[in-house]
């Protein structure tokens, strides 16, 4: 197995982290314009520590379990300059279920 250079390892990294980051943080601003248009006293009130971890902890959960498996299949079929990452099994290890392409 041939380990990336340098510089492919910084075109994956700032693939992965501009897509997560950014995913991130626009789930974060839709979050946070939600929670402002249900709750419109939020502007004129002093909000808790809670309300302020709300939407941070929304965004996250939304971030790690619908928007980072497009990622990551989308990482698997990007072609970078010269290379490109696949995504190979141990043949010792149980296969598990397949989840349908829908």
């Amino acid at each position: 197995m041939d380990a990336p250079t340098y510089q492919e390892s910084i075109r994956i990294g700032w693939t992965l982290l501009w897509r997560c980051v950014g995913g991130f943080l626009a789930l974060l601003f839709a979050v946070n314009l939600f929670l402002l248009f249900l709750m419109p006293e939020l502007t004129r009130t002093e909000p808790s520590v809670w309300i302020a971890l709300l939407p941070v902890s929304v965004a996250a959960i939304i971030s790690l379990f619908v928007v980072m498996p497009f990622i990551v299949r989308a990482m698997l079929t990007k072609s970078f300059h010269g290379f490109h990452i696949q995504f190979r099994r141990d043949s010792e290890a149980p296969a598990p279920a397949r989840i349908s392409d829908t």
